[in-house]
């Protein structure tokens, strides 16, 4: 490692509540939140539903999220090819330490809402 002043120094990996709260952000910012209500049906499956199945599962949404991984919610042909779009469109453009974000945030979601 140099002693180089204009490098900036490694930074630490986020804590989980920093996840959760850049998660969420980026959930409303990627629009994710026009399709994807929290609890309930809105145009797509809502994200409690969503993580329920997940979480049954024990799948990998991070996975699904990078197009390598088939959806497993039940849900249209329509919402699936949409969602595909959205996977080959602006998802690839994403970071994985923000993918690793917003599946945080969406793995706790169901808690969060009930602190509300």
């Amino acid at each position: 490692m140099t002693n180089d002043p204009t490098q900036a120094p490694p930074r630490t990996e986020l804590s989980q509540d920093s996840k959760i709260f850049l998660g969420n952000r980026l959930f409303s910012e990627k629009t994710c939140i026009t399709c994807h209500a929290i609890d309930s049906k809105h145009k797509a499956p809502s994200v409690v539903e969503i993580m329920q199945v997940y979480k049954a599962h024990d799948a990998d949404i991070v996975a699904f999220l990078k197009g390598h991984a088939k959806p497993i919610v039940d849900t249209t042909t329509s919402q699936v090819a949409i969602m595909q779009d959205n996977i080959d469109g602006f998802l690839k453009k994403i970071t994985d330490e923000e993918l690793d974000a917003i599946a945080t945030y969406m793995m706790h979601v169901d808690e969060l809402s009930k602190k509300q």
